[in-house]
């Protein structure tokens, strides 16, 4: 018995040393990736009115543009940070240092104005710059674009997404739903095109290098019409008004949500690793130079670049509390660098707006702060939240090219993951595609000194 006593005590002591150290640590590095705040559908209800005989409420903005709630939430959101960085005594008062802090957005307008309107709050009357590329389409660090050409890669995507849609129960329950909200039967696409039942296996793939892959069909207009129904909501429109009155608990939004989840599965989680690439690249880079870096990076995307994020690095799955949404609007990957002077250590937590804090909008507060949960990677020895940072940057996952020729040498599963990485770096040769990318990287890599 006194022995089972010593040992608990022992245990006890080093656990209130861990906290103690964990409480010491400094904040040193923080990299935020964010998905942009409120924005209006992407589809406009001009289109929309093919999918039902019924009329639809009128949103005065240019699709798919942050509203103005959008921005103000995400002004809430920067006022949070700056004061979790004052907090920490992370950056010094007043506004910061040119090599400071790094923004970085994709070219869509919402992206652009969520990143603006996050630093307007955050650092008051310092004209931070939001750095973007100026050209017309999407950025591909930020698209999410099929790179892959080989066939038999094709070949299991479209495989893989003709297994997922078919008998997918949780899918077949909301598109059940959404037939009898929009009364499918009456309307224009029934008439016109035939798509008469949601449900129906009519989805057609395109698989096209260099271009976004498309689900057409019953998903797509499921999507189209379940992205106009949850915009509207978080913008406030009366109940009444959304979904004709047909959606109004708490209980019946996690039922229709879960549309989102599945589309996420089915399109962009079975091609994370292919479109999620430059993304990743870029993520290699930085961790790897953290120490050339700036103190704060801030990057803004969409969902499906947090999708391809958190499957690549191999975050463990959660379901984030108040919210129904995987990746809710607004909500921030926050990857911080924690050191204490000898060692470094990871945090990776996801801050986020709950589903009734996006509808009612109201400013975060001590007291009423946006949500906040750790991501731990399944790979960490460190199961606390606390991944050592040597470990960190040393997992398949952001190996630097040097490492991964060694490893080559001794591990052999590292083929597979090799492949992927030979296609988007500098060592893919032009010619690469007459024969397949693989041969040619591999020699490339053999070849470096």
């Amino acid at each position: 018995m006194m022995k089972k006593v010593l040992v608990s005590v022992f245990l006890s002591i080093v656990l209130f040393f861990n906290i103690l150290d964990a409480n010491e640590l400094k904040l040193k590095q923080v990299l935020i990736f964010s998905r942009h705040n409120v924005r209006y559908p992407v589809a406009v209800a001009g289109n929309l009115q093919r999918y039902t005989q019924k009329p639809w409420p009128t949103l005065s903005g240019r699709k798919g543009a942050l509203t103005p709630k959008g921005a103000r939430l995400e002004g809430y959101m920067g006022e949070y940070f700056a004061e979790w960085f004052n907090d920490n005594e992370f950056l010094n008062a007043g506004c910061p240092d040119d090599d400071e802090v790094y923004v970085y957005t994709n070219t869509a307008s919402r992206t652009k104005a969520t990143a603006r309107a996050f630093l307007d709050s955050a650092f008051k009357n310092c004209s931070v710059p939001v750095h973007h590329k100026n050209i017309d389409g999407r950025d591909p660090l930020f698209a999410p674009l099929v790179h892959n050409s080989t066939q038999a890669y094709r070949d299991m995507v479209m495989e893989e997404i003709k297994r997922k849609v078919s008998n997918n129960e949780k899918l077949k329950k909301v598109l059940l739903e959404l037939n009898d909200i929009l009364n499918v039967e009456e309307s224009d696409v029934c008439k016109e095109d035939g798509i008469c039942d949601l449900t129906e296996p009519k989805n057609s793939l395109t698989y096209e290098v260099g271009k976004k892959l498309w689900v057409h069909g019953p998903l797509m207009i499921a999507n189209y019409v379940m992205d106009f129904f949850v915009m509207s909501y978080y913008n406030g429109l009366p109940i009444k008004d959304i979904a004709w009155g047909n959606i109004r608990s708490k209980e019946k939004w996690k039922e229709m949500t879960e549309l989102g989840r599945q589309d996420h599965d089915i399109k962009y989680r079975t091609v994370a690793e292919d479109i999620g690439a430059p993304l990743m690249n870029y993520l290699r880079e930085t961790f790897h130079n953290y120490d050339n870096k700036p103190k704060l990076i801030l990057l803004v995307g969409h969902d499906y670049n947090l999708n391809s994020i958190t499957t690549n690095m191999g975050f463990q799955p959660i379901d984030l509390p108040k919210q129904f949404e995987k990746f809710p609007i607004g909500g921030k990957l926050v990857f911080q660098r924690w050191t204490d002077d000898e060692n470094d250590f990871l945090k990776v937590e996801y801050v986020y707006p709950s589903w009734s804090q996006l509808r009612c909008g109201k400013k975060y507060s001590r007291t009423a702060p946006p949500q906040k949960v750790v991501m731990k990677l399944n790979w960490c020895s460190d199961k606390t939240g606390l991944c050592p940072w040597n470990e960190f940057i040393s997992n398949n996952a952001l190996i630097s090219l040097e490492l991964l020729k060694k490893k080559m040498k001794t591990e052999s599963g590292l083929f597979y993951r090799l492949s992927f990485y030979c296609q988007y770096n500098d060592v893919w040769t032009s010619n690469a595609h007459h024969w397949g990318p693989l041969p040619h990287c591999f020699l490339g890599i053999l070849d470096l000194k």
